[in-house]
């Protein structure tokens, strides 16, 4: 399906006859294989379906102008200058959602009449999960109403209760981990505990999956005495979908509700429920009725956590079992178990991480051995507590909590321990790793430990790739938003970051990128032109790695008194690695520098004499030879001898 997708129509009929092809051999030879052909022959139409007459009549209105009425599903980020919204809205008689910027505010679960400039979305794997084709930008509201009733409202309001009950009780850093591992709530939490999470390989503890899902259900299946059989089958098929109402319909959650579903039904019709086929039933049901869920980074890291830990993980464990000494036996052999599974896990998951995030944590598997007891505990305590506003509970959840953010500074407060794999096709050697570990784990003994000596290849590739393309790195990435960019010159292990303009949220992009490309320190800093939200921005990166000097204005050194700040050169240049870089804004005279950074977007027809002139847009505007659009080639870098 990701192949017909991205390959487009010729892919998609090369996809389809191999399949076909498959099948028929299979069918013929009574292989049990034949279900897997199907699987394929299916996932190649409906994908192909899914793009002639849904994408593609949604995609011609990139460029448009159109008046419609749309529902406000969401309040993605709210700032001085914009809101931006998730909407649903109907184009030709298509229901599709769009990623709108909104001058005035609009109220979530409202109604209202817009006059809407649409362009294609970028394509971020958040943005086609969810089937956002378009984005755009408000011009005009000419009705609002609100419409916040309904079960989501409902449940909505629930979970705003229940948040309200739980920060309530908790303060600083047990607050924050706490808003992050019921509900996913990042809004409390700083950068710097969001970044050490991603370091050390617990973000996905932080978001809302199908282990919350699980420890819910299972929390509330406590309840019921096990003698109560159908009882405890008739709430696990009830639970499935009322989790979805109150958790939301995120692609990895809905996966956890279909197999919580597979697994009540084979309960119910006394069969047992094999990890694996609860798992497969699940992708397939969901990838069928909703084909862009397979382009959700999350949906594919729960599936593969899933394989990792219920199939893998037990299947390796028993083999190594083989080579425990007896002595050992009372003890060990549940050890080995958790271990196998969290490093299956990890490894599973490595190729999404390597293609989505460009880098892998070296201790996630360490990670979770910590997180996952700290999860699930807190989780019970957090749902009597939300339930009954028992404030005792909240004394439990504030040291498990301490206890959390304690392990996210151990294992996350060192950059070293994330592998840096921002470079073409990293996401192959992380892939084979995990192919020979399943094909091992599901092999004889002596197949097992030949296969196992032969994923030492992978591995030492991997970090040898890594090291030696990190110690000859000498070259310029960007990130931005429409209202200030940044330059990010990496030389070897270390960075400079130019920022161009105000540098208002631009934090947690610069260090996600500063990250996959395995910078372990900042230079140098100049926001010549930094405002408050620059000064945050700058502050915040501060706190995630560190920074030597910071060049600003006399407003943002006054909000930095902890760092070692020095003004602007008079000429406001500055240049790193044999590179000058300049600043330039839509309405700033013309600059001559090799790269010039704008602080906003240029006007059609705008003209800068520098050699390379990068700037931030949703569309590609008719600009000269030298414009490059960041935001459009999001793999746009430079390379310092050019200059």
């Amino acid at each position: 399906m990701l192949t017909v997708y991205f390959g487009g129509g010729v892919s998609g009929a090369i996809v389809f006859a191999a399949a076909l092809a498959a099948l028929i051999y299979f069918a013929v030879k009574k292989r049990k294989a034949v279900l897997c052909a199907v699987g394929a022959v299916c996932g190649a139409v409906v994908m192909m379906l899914y793009t002639a007459l849904y994408v593609e009549p949604v995609l011609e209105f990139a460029g448009k102008t159109v008046s419609a009425r749309i529902y406000v599903q969401e309040v993605a980020k709210s700032s001085e200058l914009a809101e931006e919204i998730i909407a649903g809205i109907k184009l030709d008689g298509r229901s599709t959602k769009v990623r709108l910027s909104c001058p005035e505010p609009l109220a979530e679960d409202s109604v209202a009449d817009v006059t809407v400039s649409l362009e294609k979305a970028e394509d971020s794997s958040e943005n086609l999960a969810w089937g956002i084709l378009l984005s755009g930008t408000v011009e005009s509201v000419s009705f609002e109403e609100y419409r916040g009733t309904g079960a989501s409202a409902f449940f909505r309001g629930l979970r705003e209760e229940f948040c309200g009950r739980l920060y309530g009780n908790l303060d600083g850093e047990s607050e924050e981990m706490a808003s992050l591992i019921l509900f996913g709530e990042e809004s409390r939490a700083t950068p710097k505990i969001k970044e050490q999470l991603r370091v050390s390989g617990a973000a996905h503890y932080t978001a809302v999956s199908g282990s919350h899902f699980a420890v819910l259900a299972a929390a509330v299946l406590m309840l019921i005495p096990n003698r109560r059989r159908w009882l405890r089958v008739l709430f696990s098929l009830m639970f499935a979908p009322l989790g979805l109402l109150f958790y939301g319909f995120s692609p990895s959650v809905v996966r956890a509700s279909a197999m919580f579903l597979v697994h009540g039904a084979a309960e119910l019709l006394h069969r047992r429920s094999h990890p694996l086929n609860s798992l497969c039933a699940a992708v397939s049901v969901i990838s069928f009725f909703s084909p862009q869920t397979v382009l959700d980074v999350g949906f594919a890291m729960s599936a593969l956590g899933v394989l990792g830990v219920g199939v893998i993980g037990p299947a390796l464990s028993e083999k190594l079992r083989e080579f425990i000494p007896n002595k050992a036996e009372p003890i060990l052999p549940p050890v080995v178990t958790v271990v196998s599974c969290s490093v299956c896990a990890s490894v599973c998951t490595a190729p999404i991480c390597a293609a989505a995030f460009k880098s892998v944590s070296l201790v996630g598997w360490l990670t979770s051995l910590f997180f996952a007891p700290i999860m699930a505990v807190s989780m019970i305590f957090m749902l009597i507590l939300g339930m009954s506003n028992l404030v005792v509970c909240a004394v439990p959840i504030h040291w498990l909590m301490k206890l959390a953010a304690a392990a996210a500074e151990l294992f996350g407060g060192n950059r070293a321990l994330s592998l840096p794999l921002g470079y073409k096709g990293a996401w192959v050697l992380p892939t084979v790793l995990a192919l020979l570990i399943a094909i091992a784990s599901f092999s004889d003994l002596k197949a097992f430990v030949k296969l196992l000596k032969v994923t030492v290849l992978p591995l030492a590739l991997i970090a040898a790739a890594s090291v030696i393309i990190v110690s000859n790195r000498c070259e310029v990435r960007f990130v931005g938003n429409t209202y200030s960019s940044a330059a990010i010159v990496f030389n070897k292990n270390t960075a400079a970051v130019f920022i161009s303009g105000g540098g208002d949220g631009l934090s947690e992009s610069v260090s996600s990128v500063l990250r996959q490309y395995g910078a372990v320190k900042i230079t140098r800093i100049a926001a010549y032109d930094a405002d408050y939200g620059g000064a945050l921005a700058v502050k915040e990166l501060s706190e995630m790695l560190p920074v030597e000097t910071v060049l600003t204005n006399d407003l943002a050194a006054g909000l930095l008194p902890e760092l070692n700040t020095e003004p602007p050169p008079e000429d406001s240049s500055f240049s790193e690695c044999g590179a000058g870089f300049a600043s330039v804004s839509a309405d700033s005279p013309d600059i001559t520098a090799d790269i010039a950074l704008y602080s906003g977007v240029p006007k059609i027809g705008a003209e800068n004499s520098s050699k390379i002139v990068v700037y931030f847009a949703n569309a590609e505007e008719e600009l000269p030879e030298n414009f490059r659009n960041a935001r459009i080639d999001r793999e746009f870098r430079v390379k310092l001898k050019l200059f």
